[in-house]
């Protein structure tokens, strides 16, 4: 027998351990209830960001709208560059305007090249990538281009390259605007 060198009684003994016991008990299950929770509000959310089924199924209006990075000047200084899926959207909340936003892809750039040349090169690397060309025109600023393509069966993508009115210099480097866009599978987003 082991004498109690320790002031508590047996029963005390007892509950203090069993207190920890179900303290353990009540963290593990406050962590299991916490991942599950995690799990299924990461759920919800990814399919309103078009990860599921929605905007942009498989991703193909996406994978097509990257590779207008192939029109890229060699020299280009990428500034910004944004690639958005198709997002669940709507204006202030409202029911009736609720559907799937567009697809984009859009680089800001500058480059030491000339208008002219970041077109020409531009409009040969865009019909290679089997874009086709659909205008030309000339502001104060310089030219600007505008591409179309089949993304899926019916769906057509837009791309259009501008200098832009942002960067270091309108003149050189020049900055360019070059966003492409497609519309989403399933019902669009209204404006306000």
């Amino acid at each position: 027998m082991i004498p109690h060198t320790h002031p508590m009684a047996h029963q005390e003994l007892v509950r203090t351990n069993g207190g920890k016991g179900k303290q353990r008990a009540w963290l593990a299950g406050g962590l299991v209830v916490a991942v599950a929770g995690t799990a299924i509000a990461a759920t919800l959310e990814l399919r309103h960001l078009g990860v599921a089924a929605g905007g942009d199924p498989g991703g193909v209006r996406q994978r097509t709208l990257r590779g207008i990075s192939v029109a890229l000047p060699s020299d280009a200084e990428v500034q910004n560059h944004s690639a958005v899926g198709s997002i669940w959207d709507s204006c202030d909340g409202r029911p009736d305007t609720q559907g799937w936003s567009d697809v984009i892809s859009d680089y800001q750039f500058t480059s030491a090249r000339s208008p002219a040349t970041v077109v020409a090169s531009a409009e040969a690397s865009m019909k290679i990538a089997g874009w086709k060309l659909t205008s030309t025109s000339a502001s104060q600023l310089g030219p600007s281009v505008v591409w179309t393509k089949i993304v899926s069966g019916s769906v057509l993508a837009h791309a259009t390259l501008s200098v832009g009115t942002r960067g270091p210099s309108r003149h050189s480097p020049s900055f360019w605007d070059f966003v492409a866009s497609a519309p989403p599978a399933g019902t669009r987003a209204s404006g306000c």
